[in-house]
């Protein structure tokens, strides 16, 4: 059963939120208990149970809820996906209207994101593209960065929902600018995963203790959040999916295809994504980004794990 439609409202209170994954359930769960009424969506209603039993509604296509909720929000995995919500068949578009807002927070191309913006602006619809950094732990302690492309006064009048997920809110731009910027991030973040995953894997096989290159590594110019994510991963043989490399491989074909947009060459980033293709050829596709250590360690004959964890 869905909530009455607010047409007093204007910019209402009960908020709809597509998308609840590894990230979108525990985003959502914050808005949730920041007070605001929900309205959710999902491929696989399963998904949405624990919002569900806190007082969520739920809603069976993305249509139905735009018309319960004048702000949408959307997590998804691709832009594939991302575009279908909003443009295909019982899409949000169907019953999209003047004043609403659309917030899509997935990581997605600027350009597709651009494309769903002049459709949206046609009806009187804001998008803000809101993509966000900080993993599952931090959606969790909401604790994650947003970077927001898109109308400043759209983005004030949803501010008090994207403020329980994190108060480390960035306006960068223009709409698709929230996505430029978060591509550079992954790139950048993504390149240090994997130099450090070489580095650590070249220093073990040459006979130095991992705990020792962690601790000295830490305090010196090769210093970055990537290594220090070593302890609870990396160094405990732990995997497990927070960023998953089929994922970080999504992204770096969406950031060398902005290079390509805007004729900037990136040699780095494509050699990152051929170790994210290295790890997925390996079946480590649904396993943490780290994981790309894995095809290194397997060809050097070592492995880089530490019996205890190394002082943080």
């Amino acid at each position: 059963m869905l909530p009455p439609e607010r047409k007093d409202q204007g910019v209402g209170t009960t908020i709809g939120f597509i998308g609840i994954g590894q990230m979108g359930i525990h985003m959502a769960r914050r808005v949730q208990a920041a007070g605001f009424g929900l309205v959710v969506n999902d491929a696989r209603r399963e998904a949405a149970v624990p919002l569900l039993a806190l007082g969520a509604a739920w809603a069976d296509t993305p249509a139905a809820v735009a018309e319960s909720c004048r702000i949408v929000i959307t997590c998804l995995p691709t832009p594939q996906i991302v575009e279908d919500v909003v443009l295909g068949p019982g899409g949000l578009k169907e019953a999209w209207r003047d004043g609403d807002i659309y917030v899509d927070m997935s990581t997605n191309s600027p350009s597709t994101v651009r494309r769903m913006a002049k459709e949206a602006a046609s009806r009187g619809v804001a998008v803000l593209d809101a993509p966000v950094s900080g993993g599952t732990k931090g959606a969790e302690l909401g604790t994650l960065t947003i970077m927001v492309g898109g109308d400043a006064a759209a983005l004030e009048k949803v501010r008090p929902m994207l403020e329980p997920m994190s108060a480390k809110i960035f306006h960068v731009g223009v709409v698709g600018c929230g996505n430029v910027a978060k591509l550079v991030n992954n790139m950048i973040g993504l390149a240090c995963n994997s130099i450090c995953a070489e580095g650590l894997v070249l220093g073990v096989r040459a006979g130095i203790d991992p705990r020792v290159l962690y601790d000295l590594m830490t305090i010196s110019t090769a210093n970055n959040w990537s290594l220090q994510q070593y302890t609870r991963t990396v160094f405990r043989g732990d995997f497990a999916p927070g960023f998953k490399v089929s994922l970080a491989h999504k992204d770096m074909g969406l950031a060398l295809s902005l290079g390509e947009e805007y004729g900037v060459p990136l040699p780095v980033a494509q050699a990152v994504k051929d170790d994210l293709a290295a790890a997925l050829a390996g079946g480590l596709g649904e396993k943490g980004v780290d994981a790309v250590i894995l095809p290194l360690e397997a060809m050097a004959g070592v492995k880089v794990r530490t019996s205890e964890t190394p002082a943080e």
